[in-house]
């Protein structure tokens, strides 16, 4: 790529990344992106013609200099819609989002046996759940332009975005969609259900922090000796995801063998998995082992902090009560100060919501002089084709 054309591409993607945040007055790119103002305009000018952008009626406040006022540019929410995906075996939930991250529409719905017929835990099926979905999305955006969408999925994604290398839940291993994905007019890529629901709470480019996700699966049918709790953990550090040598950071995976049958990610067989909800000594167990790996892993890696989502909300409660006894001296404050620890409340959209801001990223994303791609994220953006 021609340095110019590469340097063209950078200032179009700083400004974009810049309006995400709302609207700017093109002083403020000249003061803050260290650009000339004749470069300024003639980006603003060639996102316009795009239609990625356009001016705003809010009235500039620090551009008076030359006698006159000057309205802010915006993103254009009409140029597209984006949209993220939680699959899960029986159910589904998207949030579609326009450019600006604003709400097009949400969808939550079940699967329905007499559309959806092929046996559970095959390719098949988790195919024709995936076609369905892209059906229904596609639908509400009739008249409406997708830019791309992110499938959130309980598993271990490879890092080409297009492959469930194993899902326990799911239990598939090794599918690739590609030949669902390359049929479309709009890129589509899987992702870790975790690792989409700790992009929400992403607050800048240089942000280091993790999320653990729990999820029960009690009302789920489930291939046999699949546990019914899964704990799954997103890390970011300075803003990226960090998947891992081989796609497997934060599984959560304890590495002792149960009957020789299986990886577990906690040290409860799932009899007693089964009788949280119902036995208080089995709630304990659980519980105390989910805070050891939580100390553990705060102390490794000192995040800003840890949020802790999905189902673990209903025991908030007992996991700072479980700290406490550990450190009795000191106050709640104090331990949530000291641990890091952010107890979420209403999470049940956080991974559909991260996963439409992941591909957000994505099609914001800077990009990159060299052509190996280490991860998804890397692959040439089509908003970024268009500039």
């Amino acid at each position: 790529m021609a340095n110019g054309q590469y340097q063209k591409l950078v200032n179009s993607t700083q400004i974009l990344r810049e309006l995400r945040s709302g609207p700017k007055s093109r002083n403020y790119f000249v003061q803050n992106l260290k650009v000339q103002p004749s470069t300024v305009t003639y980006t603003l000018n060639r996102l316009k013609d795009l239609k990625l952008v356009k001016d705003s009626n809010l009235i500039s406040e620090d551009n008076h200099i030359k006698g006159r006022k000057s309205t802010q540019v915006l993103l254009n929410k009409e140029f597209g819609v984006v949209f993220g995906v939680d699959l899960l075996v029986d159910s589904f939930k998207v949030i579609i989002s326009y450019i600006d991250g604003t709400l097009f529409t949400k969808i939550d719905e079940p699967f329905n046996d007499v559309i959806i017929t092929e046996q559970k835990g095959t390719e098949k099926r988790f195919k024709q759940c995936l076609n369905y979905i892209l059906s229904i999305i596609e639908a509400k955006c009739c008249n409406t332009r997708i830019l791309g969408g992110c499938i959130s999925v309980a598993a271990i994604i490879n890092f080409d975005g297009l492959t469930v290398s194993k899902s326990l839940t799911h239990d598939i291993v090794n599918v690739n969609i590609s030949d669902i994905v390359h049929k479309k007019k709009y890129p589509v890529y899987l992702e870790n259900d975790a690792n989409c629901a700790s992009i929400k709470y992403k607050k800048d480019s240089y942000d280091s922090f993790l999320y653990s996700l729990v999820r029960t699966y009690y009302n789920h049918i489930l291939p046999d000796g699949v546990p019914v709790l899964g704990v799954g953990m997103g890390i970011v550090i300075n803003g990226k995801l960090f998947r891992g040598w081989d796609s497997k950071a934060g599984e959560f995976v304890n590495f002792v063998y149960q009957e020789g049958k299986q990886n577990k990610q906690l040290d409860i067989d799932n009899k007693e998995l089964m009788q949280l909800n119902d036995n208080k000594a089995s709630l304990k167990l659980f519980i105390n082992n989910y805070v050891d790996k939580l100390l553990f892993t705060n102390a490794l890696l000192n995040p800003r902090t840890i949020y802790l989502g999905g189902d673990s909300e209903i025991w908030n409660d007992n996991i700072l009560k479980c700290i406490r006894e550990r450190f009795p001296e000191k106050s709640e404050d104090e331990i949530k100060n000291t641990f890091c620890f952010s107890f979420l409340k209403h999470t049940e959209d956080d991974i559909a919501y991260g996963a439409s801001q992941l591909m957000l990223d994505f099609l914001f994303h800077m990009p990159y002089l060299n052509s190996q791609k280490q991860t998804w994220e890397q692959n040439s953006s089509p908003i970024l084709n268009g500039i």
